[in-house]
């Protein structure tokens, strides 16, 4: 069984033997959000802003004893839009300010109680290669972090809870678990050629041992905003290239393709879409193959996403 299964029933053998649990050991596994706390400079609760009424925020955050990381989080209540994509500078400004995802890797100092986010890729090009710090608390099941005081004094603390396992984990799951990086995305007609391809964008693929599927992708060479606000063609630029979405997935094992069941997407899928993807492993690489579909011209087009494991 892949060593993202394994690593924390591995890491508490370690420990027996040398007393101590290895640090990214004990942040291995997946982790729900369930709680959010802003406290001001006199320990006041600081009143939500601009986000009030979307109801709170949900997602996970899941490290590998790799270290790997990555995070997606949402707002319940996200923007519907005609075509299922943003169109104008409003709507793709009201996606980025109801999702946040970024990946990467990450490094435990325990005599700081810090863990910093080593983030390869973001929603916000201005997150993308910084490094994150957070001061962390592992009691139980439940992780806290907590970034730096802002200017005004303010404190934020995210409270996160460890999600168990599925109890009757399957071949293929064992097969899917784990961090993968983005190869290639192609698609193809029936007789072979190719037409569309984006071989440069880069990102991770997550599979959990808790049935839960991660994915970030990103155009490469983004650029930063100019300005302290995004103009409106910085805020369709960033929109345009970059996708993720998170959920629950499920593994037809007799017919070897998955279905990954969304519970939110950057760009505003509805709720409970699902996206069956069919699986061929070949050593390290995994090629993700959509259902034939027409195209434009009405061609037969079947597209394919290569990833490679990270985390063995």
């Amino acid at each position: 069984m892949r060593a993202f299964v394994f690593a924390l029933s591995i890491g508490i053998s370690a420990v027996i033997a040398a007393g101590e649990i290895p640090a990214n050991n004990r942040f291995a596994g997946v982790w729900k959000l369930v709680g959010e706390e802003t406290l001001d400079a006199n320990g006041q609760s600081v009143p939500r802003g601009a986000d009030a009424g979307s109801g709170g925020r949900f997602g996970y955050i899941v490290y590998d004893p790799a270290g790997y990381m990555g995070v997606t989080l949402s707002w319940l209540k996200q923007p519907a839009f005609a075509g299922g994509k943003a169109t104008t500078p409003q709507e793709a400004l009201a996606a980025l300010r109801t999702y946040n995802s970024y990946w990467g890797s990450f490094a435990v100092n325990d005599a700081r109680s810090i863990v910093t986010h080593q983030t390869f890729g973001a929603v916000s090009p201005a997150f993308s290669g910084t490094n994150q710090e957070r001061k962390f608390t592992i009691a139980g099941n439940r992780l806290t972090l907590q970034p730096p005081t802002s200017a005004n004094g303010d404190q934020r603390t995210l409270t996160w809870e460890r999600v168990p396992d599925l109890p009757n984990l399957t071949p293929t799951h064992r097969k899917l678990i784990g961090f993968w990086k983005l190869i290639s995305f192609e698609g193809r007609e029936a007789n072979g050629e190719r037409v569309a391809s984006n071989p440069g964008m880069t990102g991770f693929l997550v599979y959990t041992a808790s049935g839960h599927v991660m994915v970030h992708m990103m155009q490469p060479y983004r650029r930063r905003n100019v300005g302290p606000s995004p103009t409106p063609e910085e805020t369709m630029a960033t929109y345009r290239s970059y996708t993720s979405y998170f959920g629950p997935y499920t593994v037809n094992e007799s017919e070897q393709f998955v279905v990954h069941h969304l519970a939110a997407e950057f760009n505003s899928a509805p709720v409970g879409t699902d996206y069956q993807r069919f699986l061929e492993f070949s050593g390290k690489r995994l090629h993700l193959k959509a259902p034939v579909r027409k195209d434009s011209s009405g061609k037969d087009v079947q597209m394919t996403i290569t990833w490679e494991r990270l985390s063995d």
